[in-house]
């Protein structure tokens, strides 16, 4: 995480329940066992992308009862026209697992347990950044990178992907007169642009770490599950805040001509959230929560408790509060805070607990 730099884990998933009963193994070649998932699963409305209509930068979305999906997905493996849903169709960005707390179905990997984003967000019980997506034979992703620039984890519990990955800053060779980048890309498309890229061919069972900053395209080879996070913590915090920052830049720039209207960073604020989807309060508040429940365990004796109840061990405590002990500091320094008083005085605040703890490494 630290050199950011991409990873290919193998048998991650070999024990989870869905790697072990959501396909029908006792069939040549193996399928999505429909009948089980309609038994264990609510029928819930699932959030579907249609690859065959792009829509801005994406796919076109709608939401279809799950049994419908799975419903088409089944009458699709007798009918492969280009035209049938089943081949259009792909079940993404699904929140099985906080629709289903329950429902045990996979456990986060051990390397990925760090995970500042979804720690603060289960415990205030509020989102997650936690997906399962189903996708058929042709179904794929578009090529861009993940929100906020964060870390993603993938794991395919059934089929085969093939990923263009692009390592953090290569993707501007691909950039137009306007700045734009490409909805879908090729590997000749990139060959032409001299871009450095991966192409890798994902495996049932393997996990693939994608670092921040690296843009990617996905495309299902075969009929593919896969479970999904995007997260952030100590590693790559700077990044996202520096994201954060050059979204701000953006939104100011776009609005400069509005400087003089009251309130005018508070509404910078509000169009950074809408654009970016966090803003300086949102990233401040995931930032003292991660400093005071690292802090409150020091002092207490107490452990800290991770995504799927791992517990971080005492220097990793540690050097979680390291980190953002340095990040408040430069971003006080530099006046980041300065327009948001309130913002400001909480990261002082802050700040000098770190300082007067006298923790380093």
């Amino acid at each position: 995480m630290q050199p950011n730099r991409a990873v290919i884990v193998e048998g991650i998933a070999n024990d989870w329940e869905c790697f072990r009963r959501w396909i029908d193994r006792s069939v040549v070649p193996p399928k999505l066992d429909v009948p089980y998932l309609k038994q264990i699963l609510p029928n819930v409305p699932v959030p579907i992308a249609d690859c065959g209509k792009q829509h801005y930068n994406s796919h076109e979305k709608l939401d279809l009862p799950l049994f419908d999906f799975l419903q088409s997905w089944e009458t699709g493996e007798t009918n492969d026209s280009p035209e049938s849903t089943r081949n259009r169709y792909y079940l993404k960005d699904w929140h099985l697992r906080s629709e289903c707390p329950e429902y045990g179905f996979y456990r986060t990997p051990p390397l990925f347990a760090s995970d500042w984003l979804n720690e603060f967000l289960l415990e205030q019980a509020s989102d997650d950044y936690r997906f399962v997506y189903i996708g058929p034979k042709g179904t794929w992703t578009a090529f861009h990178a993940d929100v906020f620039g964060s870390y993603s984890w993938s794991v395919n519990i059934f089929g085969r992907k093939r990923w263009y990955l692009l390592p953090a800053g290569e993707e501007q060779k691909l950039q137009n007169s306007l700045r734009s980048l490409p909805f879908s890309v090729t590997e000749q498309t990139l060959r032409d642009a001299s871009v450095t890229f991966f192409t890798i061919e994902q495996e049932a069972g393997e996990a693939i770490f994608v670092p921040t900053g690296w843009y990617h395209q996905v495309m299902n080879v075969e009929d593919a599950i896969s479970v999904n996070h995007n997260w952030f913590n100590g590693c790559n915090v700077g990044t996202i805040w520096c994201n954060l920052r050059d979204a701000m830049d953006d939104v100011r720039r776009e609005i400069d001509d509005c400087r003089e209207m009251d309130n005018f960073d508070e509404h910078c604020q509000v169009m950074l959230k809408a654009s970016f989807g966090m803003d300086y309060t949102d990233f401040l508040t995931i930032l003292l929560y991660v400093c005071d429940k690292r802090l409150a365990s020091l002092k207490g004796g107490g452990v800290v408790k991770q995504i799927d109840d791992y517990v971080l061990g005492k220097k990793h405590v540690m050097f979680d509060i390291v980190t953002i002990r340095e990040l408040l500091s430069e971003t006080i320094e530099k006046g980041y805070f300065n327009s948001y008083p309130e913002l400001n005085a909480l990261a002082v605040n802050c700040l000098h607990q770190l300082r007067s703890s006298g923790l380093s490494l």
